[in-house]
Protein backbone atom coordinates (compact mmCIF):
# COMPACT_ATOMS: atom_id res chain seq x y z
CA UNK A 1 0.00 0.00 0.00
CA UNK A 2 1.51 3.52 -0.79
CA UNK A 3 2.09 5.70 2.52
CA UNK A 4 0.56 8.72 2.94
CA UNK A 5 1.77 11.62 4.97
CA UNK A 6 -1.12 13.90 6.72
CA UNK A 7 -0.53 17.52 7.63
CA UNK A 8 -1.87 20.23 9.85
CA UNK A 9 -3.84 19.87 12.55
CA UNK A 10 -5.93 17.09 13.92
CA UNK A 11 -8.32 18.05 16.45
CA UNK A 12 -8.34 14.69 19.01
CA UNK A 13 -12.44 14.61 18.92
CA UNK A 14 -14.33 14.28 22.32
CA UNK A 15 -17.38 12.49 22.25
CA UNK A 16 -20.64 14.53 23.10
CA UNK A 17 -22.72 13.28 25.72
CA UNK A 18 -26.50 13.88 27.67
CA UNK A 19 -26.53 15.01 31.02
CA UNK A 20 -26.28 11.09 32.12
CA UNK A 21 -23.56 9.93 30.78
CA UNK A 22 -25.19 8.31 26.97
CA UNK A 23 -23.03 9.45 23.91
CA UNK A 24 -25.21 12.00 21.94
CA UNK A 25 -24.52 11.50 18.60
CA UNK A 26 -27.16 14.56 17.24
CA UNK A 27 -23.94 16.57 19.07
CA UNK A 28 -21.61 15.53 16.76
CA UNK A 29 -23.71 17.63 13.68
CA UNK A 30 -22.98 20.93 15.65
CA UNK A 31 -19.88 20.17 16.87
CA UNK A 32 -18.02 18.57 13.78
CA UNK A 33 -19.29 22.13 12.04
CA UNK A 34 -17.46 23.93 14.51
CA UNK A 35 -14.48 22.23 14.23
CA UNK A 36 -14.88 22.74 10.43
CA UNK A 37 -14.89 26.60 10.68
CA UNK A 38 -12.06 26.37 12.74
CA UNK A 39 -9.77 24.64 9.98
CA UNK A 40 -8.58 21.84 11.45
CA UNK A 41 -7.71 18.94 8.80
CA UNK A 42 -9.17 15.74 10.48
CA UNK A 43 -10.16 14.23 13.77
CA UNK A 44 -8.92 11.85 15.56
CA UNK A 45 -11.56 9.85 16.66
CA UNK A 46 -12.86 7.22 19.50
CA UNK A 47 -8.93 8.48 21.29
CA UNK A 48 -7.74 9.32 24.91
CA UNK A 49 -9.96 12.35 24.65
CA UNK A 50 -12.73 10.67 22.81
CA UNK A 51 -13.22 8.70 26.25
CA UNK A 52 -12.59 5.47 23.93
CA UNK A 53 -11.79 3.25 26.13
CA UNK A 54 -14.66 4.09 28.30
CA UNK A 55 -17.36 3.25 25.28
CA UNK A 56 -18.65 -0.59 24.29
CA UNK A 57 -18.44 -1.19 21.14
CA UNK A 58 -21.24 -0.63 19.91
CA UNK A 59 -21.09 2.76 20.67
CA UNK A 60 -17.42 3.02 19.12
CA UNK A 61 -18.89 1.88 15.81
CA UNK A 62 -21.73 4.26 16.30
CA UNK A 63 -20.03 7.36 17.11
CA UNK A 64 -17.33 6.41 13.62
CA UNK A 65 -20.81 6.03 11.78
CA UNK A 66 -21.58 9.58 12.48
CA UNK A 67 -18.06 11.01 11.91
CA UNK A 68 -18.21 9.69 8.19
CA UNK A 69 -20.91 12.26 7.19
CA UNK A 70 -18.36 14.66 7.37
CA UNK A 71 -15.73 12.83 5.54
CA UNK A 72 -15.99 15.22 2.90
CA UNK A 73 -14.62 18.04 5.06
CA UNK A 74 -12.18 16.54 7.77
CA UNK A 75 -9.46 13.38 7.69
CA UNK A 76 -11.70 10.62 9.74
CA UNK A 77 -8.91 8.75 11.96
CA UNK A 78 -10.40 6.10 14.17
CA UNK A 79 -8.31 4.64 17.35
CA UNK A 80 -9.45 1.15 17.58
CA UNK A 81 -7.20 -0.04 20.33
CA UNK A 82 -9.36 -2.39 22.98
CA UNK A 83 -7.65 -4.52 25.83
CA UNK A 84 -9.15 -7.33 23.92
CA UNK A 85 -7.50 -8.10 20.55
CA UNK A 86 -10.82 -9.38 19.40
CA UNK A 87 -12.39 -6.01 20.05
CA UNK A 88 -9.65 -4.18 18.30
CA UNK A 89 -9.96 -6.49 15.26
CA UNK A 90 -13.55 -6.10 15.10
CA UNK A 91 -13.28 -2.41 15.45
CA UNK A 92 -10.86 -2.01 12.85
CA UNK A 93 -12.81 -4.05 10.21
CA UNK A 94 -15.73 -1.55 10.69
CA UNK A 95 -13.69 1.48 9.98
CA UNK A 96 -12.12 0.23 6.90
CA UNK A 97 -15.92 -0.94 5.98
CA UNK A 98 -16.68 2.88 6.16
CA UNK A 99 -13.98 4.25 4.64
CA UNK A 100 -12.06 5.66 7.51
CA UNK A 101 -8.88 8.04 6.34
CA UNK A 102 -6.64 6.07 8.59
CA UNK A 103 -6.88 3.45 11.76
CA UNK A 104 -5.22 3.87 15.10
CA UNK A 105 -4.16 1.40 17.49
CA UNK A 106 -3.01 1.68 21.03
CA UNK A 107 -1.14 -0.85 22.71
CA UNK A 108 -3.12 -2.59 25.40
CA UNK A 109 -2.95 -1.08 28.65
CA UNK A 110 -3.90 -3.97 30.80
CA UNK A 111 -1.53 -6.90 30.97
CA UNK A 112 0.36 -5.03 28.78
CA UNK A 113 3.41 -6.61 26.07
CA UNK A 114 6.84 -6.11 27.48
CA UNK A 115 8.43 -6.77 24.26
CA UNK A 116 8.76 -5.93 21.05
CA UNK A 117 7.84 -9.67 19.70
CA UNK A 118 4.63 -9.43 21.44
CA UNK A 119 2.97 -5.68 20.49
CA UNK A 120 4.42 -6.33 16.84
CA UNK A 121 1.75 -9.54 16.59
CA UNK A 122 -0.85 -7.35 18.09
CA UNK A 123 -0.77 -4.96 15.77
CA UNK A 124 -0.38 -7.10 13.04
CA UNK A 125 -3.26 -9.01 13.74
CA UNK A 126 -5.61 -5.62 14.37
CA UNK A 127 -3.83 -4.09 10.63
CA UNK A 128 -4.97 -6.92 8.80
CA UNK A 129 -8.41 -6.33 9.39
CA UNK A 130 -8.00 -3.19 7.88
CA UNK A 131 -5.09 -4.05 5.33
CA UNK A 132 -6.26 -1.36 2.73
CA UNK A 133 -6.35 1.65 5.00
CA UNK A 134 -3.38 3.52 6.47
CA UNK A 135 -2.18 1.99 9.84
CA UNK A 136 -0.82 4.29 13.06
CA UNK A 137 0.24 2.41 15.99
CA UNK A 138 -0.60 4.67 18.87
CA UNK A 139 2.29 5.48 21.42
CA UNK A 140 1.35 6.59 24.33
CA UNK A 141 3.48 4.73 27.39
CA UNK A 142 2.33 7.55 30.50
CA UNK A 143 -1.52 6.22 29.66
CA UNK A 144 -1.05 2.70 27.97
CA UNK A 145 2.11 1.03 30.36
CA UNK A 146 3.80 -0.06 26.96
CA UNK A 147 7.14 0.78 27.23
CA UNK A 148 8.50 -0.91 23.67
CA UNK A 149 10.93 0.95 21.98
CA UNK A 150 9.81 2.51 18.65
CA UNK A 151 12.75 2.27 17.00
CA UNK A 152 12.53 -1.49 17.57
CA UNK A 153 8.79 -1.84 16.73
CA UNK A 154 8.93 0.15 13.48
CA UNK A 155 12.01 -2.29 12.63
CA UNK A 156 9.64 -5.22 13.25
CA UNK A 157 6.68 -3.92 12.28
CA UNK A 158 7.36 -2.83 9.03
CA UNK A 159 8.35 -6.40 7.75
CA UNK A 160 5.07 -8.10 8.94
CA UNK A 161 2.52 -4.86 8.42
CA UNK A 162 2.08 -3.55 4.86
CA UNK A 163 -0.21 -0.97 5.62
CA UNK A 164 1.52 0.32 8.82
CA UNK A 165 1.81 4.04 7.67
CA UNK A 166 3.14 5.83 11.02
CA UNK A 167 3.06 6.47 14.65
CA UNK A 168 1.17 9.16 16.57
CA UNK A 169 3.77 9.38 19.15
CA UNK A 170 2.87 11.03 22.36
CA UNK A 171 5.71 10.96 24.60
CA UNK A 172 8.74 13.23 25.35
CA UNK A 173 11.12 11.26 24.60
CA UNK A 174 12.57 13.43 21.44
CA UNK A 175 15.51 11.11 21.18
CA UNK A 176 13.47 7.96 20.32
CA UNK A 177 10.94 10.19 18.53
CA UNK A 178 13.95 11.79 16.17
CA UNK A 179 15.03 8.23 15.50
CA UNK A 180 11.86 7.29 14.41
CA UNK A 181 11.06 10.52 11.79
CA UNK A 182 14.10 9.17 10.51
CA UNK A 183 13.95 5.81 10.44
CA UNK A 184 14.31 4.26 6.81
CA UNK A 185 15.13 7.65 5.01
CA UNK A 186 12.19 8.96 6.76
CA UNK A 187 9.50 6.43 5.75
CA UNK A 188 7.37 6.46 7.74
CA UNK A 189 4.46 9.47 9.21
CA UNK A 190 4.72 10.59 12.78
CA UNK A 191 2.40 12.79 13.80
CA UNK A 192 3.21 14.78 16.81
CA UNK A 193 1.02 14.00 20.10
CA UNK A 194 1.77 16.99 22.32
CA UNK A 195 0.56 19.69 21.63
CA UNK A 196 2.64 21.99 23.91
CA UNK A 197 6.01 21.15 21.64
CA UNK A 198 4.64 21.06 18.15
CA UNK A 199 7.16 23.37 17.34
CA UNK A 200 9.81 20.71 18.47
CA UNK A 201 8.45 18.29 16.65
CA UNK A 202 7.98 20.66 13.28
CA UNK A 203 11.92 21.46 13.75
CA UNK A 204 12.55 17.54 13.67
CA UNK A 205 10.46 17.09 10.60
CA UNK A 206 7.35 16.43 11.30
CA UNK A 207 4.25 17.60 8.93
CA UNK A 208 1.67 17.56 11.57
CA UNK A 209 0.04 16.79 14.78
CA UNK A 210 -3.19 14.96 16.84
CA UNK A 211 -3.70 17.38 19.73
CA UNK A 212 -6.93 18.05 22.35
CA UNK A 213 -6.53 21.79 22.38
CA UNK A 214 -6.85 22.19 18.64
CA UNK A 215 -10.75 21.69 19.12
CA UNK A 216 -10.06 25.48 20.32
CA UNK A 217 -6.56 26.71 19.59
CA UNK A 218 -5.97 26.10 16.14
CA UNK A 219 -5.94 29.56 14.83
CA UNK A 220 -2.71 30.23 16.94
CA UNK A 221 -1.31 26.40 16.04
CA UNK A 222 -2.26 27.66 12.58
CA UNK A 223 -0.20 30.83 12.85
CA UNK A 224 2.81 28.30 14.38
CA UNK A 225 2.75 25.96 10.89
CA UNK A 226 2.47 29.27 8.99
CA UNK A 227 5.59 31.16 10.86
CA UNK A 228 7.61 28.37 10.79
CA UNK A 229 7.08 27.45 6.82
CA UNK A 230 8.12 30.97 6.65
CA UNK A 231 11.49 30.49 8.24
CA UNK A 232 10.31 32.54 11.68
CA UNK A 233 11.58 30.30 14.23
CA UNK A 234 11.23 32.90 16.75
CA UNK A 235 8.09 34.27 15.73
CA UNK A 236 7.02 30.76 16.20
CA UNK A 237 8.30 30.30 19.43
CA UNK A 238 6.52 33.06 20.85
CA UNK A 239 3.26 31.98 19.94
CA UNK A 240 4.16 28.56 20.84
CA UNK A 241 4.88 29.78 24.43
CA UNK A 242 1.45 31.52 24.09
CA UNK A 243 -0.45 28.72 23.36
CA UNK A 244 1.21 26.74 25.97
CA UNK A 245 0.22 29.65 28.66
CA UNK A 246 -3.47 28.10 27.69
CA UNK A 247 -2.54 24.42 27.76
CA UNK A 248 -1.42 24.94 31.50
CA UNK A 249 -5.07 26.76 31.64
CA UNK A 250 -6.42 23.12 30.41
CA UNK A 251 -4.44 21.40 32.99
CA UNK A 252 -5.51 23.85 35.75
CA UNK A 253 -8.83 22.18 35.64
CA UNK A 254 -8.23 18.43 36.09
CA UNK A 255 -6.78 17.17 33.01
CA UNK A 256 -6.97 17.75 29.47
CA UNK A 257 -10.38 15.89 28.75
CA UNK A 258 -12.42 17.09 31.30
CA UNK A 259 -11.35 21.01 30.69
CA UNK A 260 -11.50 20.64 27.09
CA UNK A 261 -14.85 19.61 27.05
CA UNK A 262 -15.94 22.43 29.24
CA UNK A 263 -14.61 24.85 27.56
CA UNK A 264 -16.43 23.24 24.14
CA UNK A 265 -19.64 23.91 26.87
CA UNK A 266 -18.65 27.45 27.53
CA UNK A 267 -18.18 28.60 23.52
CA UNK A 268 -21.98 26.98 22.61
CA UNK A 269 -21.03 23.00 21.58
CA UNK A 270 -23.11 21.41 23.79
CA UNK A 271 -20.79 18.27 24.44
CA UNK A 272 -21.72 17.45 28.07
CA UNK A 273 -19.96 15.30 30.32
CA UNK A 274 -17.60 12.90 30.83
CA UNK A 275 -18.40 9.36 31.70
CA UNK A 276 -16.49 8.13 34.78
CA UNK A 277 -14.59 7.69 36.60
CA UNK A 278 -13.50 10.86 35.30
CA UNK A 279 -14.82 13.33 37.16
CA UNK A 280 -16.45 17.01 35.61
CA UNK A 281 -16.25 20.54 36.79
CA UNK A 282 -18.04 21.57 39.82
CA UNK A 283 -20.41 24.84 39.16
CA UNK A 284 -17.77 27.17 40.67
CA UNK A 285 -15.11 25.68 38.58
CA UNK A 286 -17.00 26.23 35.48
CA UNK A 287 -17.47 30.19 36.31
CA UNK A 288 -13.44 30.20 37.42
CA UNK A 289 -12.67 28.80 33.95
CA UNK A 290 -14.59 31.25 32.24
CA UNK A 291 -13.04 34.07 34.03
CA UNK A 292 -9.71 32.73 33.11
CA UNK A 293 -10.37 32.19 29.29
CA UNK A 294 -11.20 35.37 29.03
CA UNK A 295 -7.17 36.16 28.97
CA UNK A 296 -7.08 34.09 25.45
CA UNK A 297 -9.31 36.53 22.83
CA UNK A 298 -7.92 34.26 20.10
CA UNK A 299 -10.41 31.18 21.04
CA UNK A 300 -13.67 32.88 20.64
Amino acid sequence: MRLTKFEGLIAAAVTPMTANGEINLKGIDNYSNFLIKRGVKGVFVNGTTGEGLLLDVNERKAIVEKWMKYSTDLKILVHVGSTSIKVARELASHAEELGADAISCMGPSYLPPQGTKELVEFNKQVAARASNTPYYYYHIPIVSGVHVSMVDFLGEAHKVIPNLNGLKYTSYNTMEEQMCINFMNKRFDILHGHDESLLLGLTMGEKGGIGTSYNVSSSIFDRILALYKEGDLSGAMELQYEANQFIELLLKYENTIVSIKAILNLLGVDCGPCRLPLRNLNSEEIKSLESDLMEFDWIR
